[in-house]
C-alpha cells in the first residue's frame, strides 16, 4: 500500500468518527434557556472530544507529511491508532451522560496515550526523510522523548480520574494543546535545510 492510500483511509476513519460524534447529540426536552441547560454537558463534550479528534487528524496528517516509503508493520501500527480514536465517540457519550463519573474521562485520557505511542511506532516503523538527515534525528529523539512524557502522562491520569474525572479531562486537553503547538516534522525539516514544508503539515 502507497502512502497515499494509506493516508486516504485514515482520513475516512477520522471523518466517520467526526460524524458519530454529531449523531449523540440529542434535542433537549425542554424549551428556550431551560433546553440549553439541560444539553449543556453535552456540548461541551461534544466541543472538547471534536477539539481532541481534529487535532489527532492533524497529528496524524504531519507524522506522514515526511514519510517516504511505509512497510507492513507500518499498517499494522496504523490500524492499532486509528482503534483509539475510534473509541472517542463512545468516551463522550459516556462523559457527557455522566459528566463526573470516572469511566468517560479514565477512557478519554488512556485514548490519547495509547494513540501518541501509536502514531510514534507508525512513524518509527515508516522510512522518512528525516532519518536521513542527521541533524533532524536528533531533533527527532527529542520528539520521542516529549511523547512518551505526555502518553506516561496521559496514563496516569486516566488512574487519576477514578478519584477526580477532571484529571482526565484536563490530561486529554493539555495533551492535544501541546500537539497542537509544536511545530509540524515539515515545517522543522524546512528551517534546517531538508524539504519544503508540505501545506500546513500538523505536528507528531
Amino acid at each position: 500500500m502507497t502512502r497515499h492510500r494509506l493516508e486516504i483511509f485514515s482520513d475516512s476513519v477520522f471523518a466517520i468518527v467526526l460524524t458519530l460524534l454529531v449523531l449523540d447529540l440529542r434535542v433537549p426536552s425542554a424549551r428556550g434557556l431551560a433546553g440549553l441547560l439541560e444539553i449543556a454537558p453535552a456540548l461541551l463534550v461534544h466541543a472538547a472530544t471534536f477539539f481532541i479528534v481534529g487535532v489527532l487528524w492533524m497529528v496524524h496528517h504531519g507524522g506522514f507529511a515526511t514519510v517516504s516509503e511505509v512497510t507492513s508493520r507500518t499498517l499494522r501500527w496504523n490500524l492499532v491508532a486509528l482503534f483509539w480514536v475510534t473509541l472517542l465517540p463512545f468516551t463522550a457519550k459516556n462523559a457527557a451522560a455522566h459528566p463526573l463519573e470516572p469511566l468517560g474521562a479514565s477512557m478519554m485520557a488512556a485514548s490519547c496515550g495509547a494513540y501518541l505511542i501509536s502514531i510514534m511506532a507508525v512513524r518509527l516503523s515508516a522510512h522518512s526523510t528525516i532519518d536521513d538527515n542527521p541533524r533532524m534525528r536528533s531533533w527527532r529523539n527529542h520528539r520521542i522523548f516529549l511523547i512518551l512524557s505526555l502518553t506516561l502522562a496521559d496514563f496516569l491520569c486516566a488512574a487519576l480520574s477514578w478519584l477526580t474525572p477532571w484529571a482526565g479531562y484536563a490530561a486529554s486537553l493539555i495533551t492535544v494543546a501541546v500537539m497542537l503547538l509544536l511545530p509540524s516534522p515539515s515545517e522543522v525539516e524546512a528551517r534546517m535545510g531538508g524539504k519544503p514544508a508540505e501545506g500546513a503539515a500538523a505536528p507528531t
